[in-house]
């Protein structure tokens, strides 16, 4: 008799890590489902050919009754809650929409659990965002460390990381929190800094204007790429201790100025790169570095991918996308 695949729910398919994780779920053996907006459409990154693989389920997880609905029907072993907003411009412009979202969404996904008393193992994906702005003696960054958000995005995150923490007092809520720093690969959109670089060197090399626009590039950012993320959140669910935290990171520190030379690189073209004030944040942290130590130390995780893999990936993902 065939042994019974592992459910897998996905909140939030149809954002950037959503088609990635899928991927990589259905490549390890799980049944997979997924929530998309309400009225929306899936991720264009794997162009329809996940979507005939994942059940689709279009829901607003701010509603609870339609939360209640959902968890009642996929009945799922695991859940990887990804849903929410994860752009700090859109934040600090629609903050009201970042909390809803962020926070009241993910009450709802857990009362939701606890009211069909299902045992599920959850893994609540947060942001490094929340340990806010540190001082190199506290580099890289631990788990132990206060919670300092300083946007509206990274406030919401460090609720919702107290909040996972709370649910987790009940009985039979398994749950492990994931706190993953920058990461980046195919099918970003170009609101986030690597794609944004890499579809303008891409615009470029197929007869642009040699101009680039850019933000801070003296901001320090401790890059991973999405594939080896979404890797660890799988063996967060099937390792992770239940109520822990855990960074997702390299431990390696990268300039973004260093990250747009590596992207000009690839293109023959002599290019001008110009500040935008529209790319500068209200604020903005100089330096995150984290440490993956208990991540590794409790499942084995390490970043498997070469940096300047990533980006080469992004520019030929962008080249083809452009042609």
């Amino acid at each position: 008799m065939a042994k019974k695949k592992i459910s897998a729910l996905i909140t939030g398919y149809d954002g950037f890590v959503g088609p990635h994780l899928a991927g990589h779920l259905l490549s390890e053996g799980r049944r997979v489902s997924g929530t998309i907006i309400s009225g929306g459409r899936p991720n264009p990154l794997h162009k329809g050919r996940l979507e005939k693989s994942v059940a689709l389920f279009p829901i607003d997880l701010r509603n609870y009754e339609n939360v209640r609905d959902l968890v009642k029907e996929v009945q799922p072993d695991e859940i990887y809650h990804l849903a929410g907003i994860s752009h700090v411009p859109t934040s600090w412009k629609n903050p009201v929409l970042t909390y809803a979202a962020n926070v009241m969404g993910s009450v709802h996904l857990f009362e939701a659990l606890r009211e069909w008393g299902l045992k599920v193992r959850t893994l609540v994906v947060t942001s490094a965002e929340i340990y806010g702005s540190l001082k190199p003696a506290e580099l890289p960054a631990v788990e132990t460390l206060p919670l300092h958000p300083e946007n509206p995005y990274a406030a919401s995150k460090a609720a919702l990381d107290l909040i996972a923490f709370q649910w987790g007092r009940y009985p039979d809520m398994h749950i492990v929190r994931a706190r993953p720093f920058s990461h980046t690969g195919p099918g970003q959109t170009t609101g986030f800094v690597c794609p944004s670089f890499a579809r303008q060197v891409a615009e470029i090399a197929l007869g642009a204007p040699p101009v680039i626009k850019v933000g801070n590039l003296s901001a320090r950012r401790d890059f991973t790429d999405v594939r080896d993320v979404v890797r660890a959140y799988r063996m967060l669910v099937e390792k992770g201790r239940h109520d822990e935290a855990y960074n997702i990171c390299s431990g390696r520190t990268r300039s973004i100025k260093s990250i747009l030379q590596t992207l000009k690189s690839f293109s023959p073209m002599k290019i001008e790169v110009v500040t935008d004030p529209e790319k500068l944040r209200p604020t903005d942290i100089s330096e995150t570095r984290g440490s993956f130590a208990k991540l590794r130390r409790d499942t084995g995780w390490k970043p498997q991918i070469p940096f300047s893999q990533t980006l080469r990936d992004l520019y030929e993902y962008w080249m083809a996308e452009l042609r």
